[in-house]
């Protein structure tokens, strides 16, 4: 148990910088690009027409779609972090790990899918000004997003085969 405890007091430590600089990192360049300097959405584009107008709504649009896997990431994080601090409180066998081990992976599929969605929609939403009309969808893929969204499935299913667990040795407590 003296391990686990150590582990996890590290993980946070880790972890706790993670927490300011993700959401940092994944809205610096969304707010600049949205708000803080209005012309670089046309700047050097090739999905946007420089003569483009560009509407404050558009740009509430394409801040919100990219949000969103952002928020959702930074819960996953949080999630994590809430998992180390019980088992640094030494519940390691516990439901709420089980639970929070589920939680954690959907918000990271769901912040890897939204993310590719988010790309997917990214060229039409920015290009909905221009002359000719809006490029199409984009149906981009990343591997890294591809890969967490993986990943957050194995946490998930790995939550759920803990939860399971747990109730098997409830149950076979109970006989003896």
């Amino acid at each position: 148990m003296h391990r686990i405890r150590n582990l996890s007091t590290l993980a946070m430590i880790i972890l706790v910088p993670m927490l300011v600089y993700y959401p940092y990192e994944a809205l610096s360049w969304n707010l600049e690009l949205s708000f803080l300097d209005p012309g670089k959405w046309t700047r050097n584009d090739s999905w946007v027409h420089p003569d483009a107008q560009i509407a404050t709504g558009t740009r509430i649009v394409f801040f919100t779609v990219w949000l969103i896997p952002t928020i959702l990431g930074w819960l996953a994080y949080v999630t994590g972090f809430s998992i180390l601090l019980l088992l640094r409180r030494g519940t390691v066998f516990d439901d709420r790990i089980a639970d929070r081990l589920i939680w954690m992976g959907a918000l990271i599929f769901g912040s890897a899918s939204t993310s590719l969605l988010a790309g997917a929609v990214s060229p039409m939403i920015r290009s909905w000004h221009n002359p000719d009309g809006p490029l199409p969808l984009r149906f981009w893929y990343d591997s890294g997003n591809i890969g967490m969204t993986f990943c957050g499935l194995g946490f998930l299913f790995l939550g759920i085969v803990m939860r399971e667990a747990i109730r098997i040795a409830r149950e076979n407590e109970e006989f003896v």
